[in-house]
């Protein structure tokens, strides 16, 4: 949907999207690795009814995300003129291809651990509905709703979509931090590992 709303903005940035969207995913593979190990080893802290460990390995685990997604991501936004060269890309849509991983790769690397490695810790302690529900809300009113309205009504383009995409990050930390810090999740695991 976010895509189609994309297309109607002309062939200079959907190029500039396109490309883009191939160095966001670059930025984001470390962290897409550590969800996988989230689920794992808070699982089987759950499995342990630990939770003191599930609290501990919760905070190396987003650290350890945050510490790579830096690792990765600075680099590559210094190195970001560099690398756009390679594509051969048109002047303006070099700068706007430029801006679009700006905006992601620069809020990545303060939002995406909490936005989506830290959400793995709910799912693996039971709390499965919580984040989905969160996520699907998020997906359909920031990323799409506020795409449509910042990108197309205030005109500000492949641009507003984006900044769309950051404010979805925002509101899901936000709730997972939220539901973390409220506890709920300490009762569904306790319902986990009584059954």
């Amino acid at each position: 949907m976010v895509v189609s709303i994309i297309s109607g903005f002309g062939t200079i940035q959907i190029a500039a999207n396109g490309v883009a969207n191939s160095l966001d995913g670059v930025g984001c593979i470390a962290g897409q690795a550590m969800n996988l190990a989230m689920i794992t080893v808070i699982g089987r802290c759950v499995g342990a009814d630990d939770q003191e460990q599930i609290r501990y390995y919760t905070k190396r685990l987003v650290l350890l995300t945050y510490i790579a997604t830096a690792v990765i991501n600075i680099p590559l936004l210094l190195g970001l003129d560099s690398i756009l060269a390679i594509y051969g890309l048109e002047v303006e849509t070099t700068v706007l291809a430029k801006t679009l991983v700006m905006i992601h790769n620069g809020f990545a690397i303060i939002l995406w651990p909490m936005a989506f490695t830290f959400a793995n810790m709910l799912r693996a302690c039971n709390d499965v509905k919580y984040p989905m529900a969160v996520s699907i809300f998020s997906m359909f009113v920031f990323r799409v709703g506020f795409s449509y309205l910042i990108g197309v009504r205030f005109g500000m383009g492949a641009i507003g979509v984006w900044i769309a995409m950051v404010i979805d990050w925002i509101f899901r930390t936000t709730c997972f931090v939220g539901r973390y810090v409220h506890g709920d999740w300490k009762h569904l695991m306790y319902k986990l590992n009584k059954s």
